[in-house]
Parts: C-alpha cells; structure tokens; sequence
C-alpha cells in the first residue's frame, strides 16, 4: 500500500513573527503575511490531487488549509492528533520552566510523567503524532496534512525511526511542504521544508555600514565551524556581495541576512546532530549550523552542500579554506 503525504505547516501568525512557534490557543490567526503564504503554497500545490486533506483543528492550521482546500477543491477532515505541543502557561525555553523541570526530576518522577505548567509533555506529542502516523500507514493514495512546526519535526522522526533523544533537529517554515512516502514497508523522505514558494515575500533591508567586517566575521565563524569537515568551501551571498543587512521585520525566524556556505564535505564526515535541517530537495541539502552577531542582531549561517565545484562556477564566491 503506497500512501504519498504533503506534510505543510500553516501560515505566520504575530505569535511566530515573535519567534515563537507552540501552544494551543485557538485564538492565534494568520497575519497578513500568513494569508499571503497560504495563497502561495495554494498555488504551489493546485495541479496535485489530493485524495484527502487533513488539518489540524486550530485555527490558523483551518485557516491556511482552507486556502488549499478551495485552490485543490478538496474538503477539509480535522484532526487533533495534529495539534501543535501546548507546554501549558509557561514559555517551553525559559529558566522558570527549565528549572521546574530539573527540580521534578529530582523528586524520583518519570520524564515521561512530568508536565511543570500543565499542558503537555513532548511524550504526549510524540504518542500522538505516533497514533496519527500509525493510521496514515493504513491510508492510501495523496493526502495532504496541514499541522505546526512541533508535528511536522516528530512526524519526520519517528517516520524514520528515530528515538527521542536521536531526533533531528529539523527545521520548518511558515507554509514549508515536506514530502513523505510510505511503501508498506518503510517511510522515505524527499523533501523537506520546501519553501521557497515564498521566495517572493522579502521584507524591505537596511543594509549595514560595515560590510569588510561582517564579512570577516562570518568567514572566522564558518571556517572554525566547518573545521575538518570540508574540502572544499565557499562563501557567497550577501556578505561577499555587500549587501548584508538588516531587514524592518523577522524573516523566516531572523531579522536579517544569512551567512550563505557552500561545500564540498569530506567523504567520512558524519553530520553532527546540532545541524539543523534547513531544507532537502532532490537537488539540494542545506544546514543551519549556527548564528553570527551583527550589533546584537543574531544571522543564521547555513552550510548548502554540493558536489563540487562545478556547481558554482558561476557565482560570486570567497574560498573559505
């Protein structure tokens, strides 16, 4: 039984323009950006059928599966088991969570029963995202799955297998679509957070002064960073071609510029679990391997990898090693 799956993650809200991505609050709607995201992953998606579309129930997942519904004119089939990790009353990174944690821990209790603020623990969204995957194994033909960016990177996971404390750290976009298919067998996975339907969607930059050391920052940065792993690499993008900048709204997580590698990786080399999964297509693997500092504004540094240097014969490039 082969089963085809566009897993997508709804549209921005003001809460994920914060930079912040969890909860369960009903309330939290698509922004205009989100709207405009919907719209084009709608058109992104118009010429697949789609047996079924299934979403989570919260309302800016419905909202941006509502635009691929009328788009794919297909009806839409909510879901909880889609709903994203809700960590209670408490922001899931903070100190007061963290040490809650630590200090339960301490009495004797389970991980696995810990909840310091109510809500849930990421068990619970793993046994539910586990359920949801379980019954998408009995399924057939193409769904899409509207769902958060904490369903999509457990859904990926534990699709491959992957144990909790072995999980990828995978990253997912506002309205990203990965590509998940299932034999009868076994799950394989062709693309991940595929965004670039949004290309388009570029929030207006104020480019820096001091472009000379920006640009000697980041080489410093990605040469100690890719230190033993490559054989070749180059930077490119904004900062060799001055433009690194500051854009007047958060972009993808980031308010500015990304320090853009890439290389050729050394034939032994194991990608460290702290890369996070930027994006994986047929054609392209790229990394988030860290952050710089610019004026106390944190740039993504992204290693894309290639196989050699005919890839980039034609751009504007500056060898790293």
């Amino acid at each position: 039984m082969v089963v085809k799956i566009y897993l997508i993650r709804h549209g921005e809200t003001d809460f994920n323009k914060l930079g912040k991505e969890w909860g369960q609050e009903d309330s939290t709607e698509l922004n205009d950006w989100g709207y405009k995201q919907a719209e084009n992953v709608a058109q992104k998606l118009k010429n697949i059928k789609f047996d079924r579309l299934l979403s989570s129930d919260l309302k800016r997942a419905m909202q941006t599966s509502q635009r691929i519904a009328s788009t794919c004119n297909i009806e839409i089939t909510p879901d909880e088991r889609l709903r994203e990790y809700d960590p209670g009353n408490v922001d899931p990174s903070s100190e007061k969570w963290v040490e809650r944690y630590k200090e339960l821990l301490a009495t004797g209790m389970s991980k696995y029963d810990i909840r310091p603020f109510g809500g849930e623990n990421i068990w619970d969204l793993i046994k539910r995202t586990q359920s949801f995957l379980e019954s998408m194994e009995k399924e057939k033909g193409t769904i899409a799955i509207m769902a958060h960016s904490g369903v999509n990177a457990a859904f990926i996971n534990l699709s491959q297998g992957r144990e909790k404390n072995d999980f990828l750290s995978i990253k997912q976009d506002n309205t990203c679509v990965n590509i998940i298919e299932y034999n009868g067998d076994k799950w394989t996975v062709s693309v991940m957070n595929d965004s670039e339907h949004n290309n388009d969607l570029i929030p207006k930059k104020k480019v820096y002064e001091n472009q000379q050391k920006i640009k000697q920052i980041a080489k410093e940065y990605a040469t100690e960073k890719l230190n033993g792993a490559a054989s070749t690499a180059y930077l490119v993008g904004d900062v060799i071609e001055g433009g690194f900048a500051l854009y007047n709204r958060p972009y993808k997580r980031y308010k500015g510029s990304n320090v853009e590698i890439l290389a050729v990786l050394n034939e032994d080399f194991e990608i460290p679990q702290e890369w996070k999964v930027s994006m994986m297509t047929e054609s392209i693997k790229k990394y988030e391997i860290g952050k710089i500092k610019v004026d106390g504004v944190k740039h993504k540094v992204n290693v894309t990898i290639i196989k050699g240097e005919e890839y980039i014969r034609e751009k504007e490039k500056e060898n790293l090693l």
